[in-house]
């Protein structure tokens, strides 16, 4: 009997727990409604600055352009005008930029509500190359960015008697071009500052200095070793550079140099 009355109350237990209402949840409709409201103005925001006329590009700065053709640049940067501004594509407009042999890197940014800037940023010489009748700056890499009328001030010249032709934006592959630039890495690791290396048809190389004389360095070997002994020599006497008219280190470990005086007393003998 006790049996029977446990399950009778278990079924009635159960019966009542599936007819009792659970509470359901009322939907939250001021939430609602700002959603929709946000969702509208945004849209109609988004639209409005799509097609206005006050955000279409009506000016575009352009600065540092001192080498590349400013024609050119500003030709190219005037093609995002009456453009909108916040649909702008800036990646066109660098690549067409930096085609230019002499421009490194361009950057574009926004100044709203309609204007445009753009800087440009161009290469810098590491010497001047010239096979005698023309001249190119040239950067340690051999690539020749942009052609000048002569020697450019502060700017090493590298004067080969034999290479291909120069043209800007190639890279120079002549043996002459290369052992220049070579020596000119040297020169400076060694800190050494100078005006002219001078490459003839055989690769002998001659360095003129800017304290005013020259030094034969010879056949492009142990460049470097030849860089030192001139160092050294110069750090030892420095009045070398004052009273020297060349020093010869072809050979490294017999350094001579010329004194000036001596070539005047043979000049006022003769």
């Amino acid at each position: 009997m006790r049996r029977a009355s446990n399950r009778g109350s278990v079924r009635r237990a159960t019966r009542s727990a599936k007819r009792s209402s659970r509470n359901k949840a009322k939907p939250n409709y001021r939430f609602l409604f700002f959603i929709l409201f946000a969702s509208t103005f945004m849209s109609g925001v988004i639209t409005y600055a799509l097609r206005t006329p006050g955000l279409d590009v009506s000016e575009v700065k352009v600065e540092g352009v001192r080498l590349a053709d400013k024609a050119t640049v500003q030709n190219v940067a005037r093609s995002m005008l009456r453009k909108n501004i916040l649909l702008l594509r800036k990646g066109p407009v660098v690549s067409r930029i930096t085609s230019l042999s002499e421009v490194r890197d361009v950057k574009i940014g926004r100044c709203l509500p309609d204007k445009v800037w753009v800087k440009v940023a161009e290469r810098k010489p590491d010497a001047v190359v010239t096979d005698g009748s023309n001249f190119f700056m040239i950067q340690s890499d051999g690539l020749m960015f942009h052609k000048v009328g002569g020697p450019v001030p502060g700017v090493p010249v590298i004067d080969v008697d034999k290479c291909e032709p120069l043209k800007a934006g190639k890279i120079a592959t002549s043996a002459a071009v290369k052992y220049g630039l070579e020596t000119l890495k040297d020169a400076r690791a060694a800190k050494l500052a100078l005006s002219k290396i001078s490459i003839d048809h055989g690769l002998d190389i001659c360095l003129n200095m800017r304290s005013g004389f020259y030094v034969k360095l010879g056949q492009p070997d142990d460049i470097a070793r030849k860089m030192s002994r001139l160092r050294q020599a110069l750090t030892y006497r420095p009045s070398i550079a004052r009273d020297a008219l060349y020093m010869d280190v072809s050979c490294p470990r017999s350094t001579v140099w010329m004194p000036r005086q001596y070539v005047q007393n043979l000049r006022d003998t003769q």
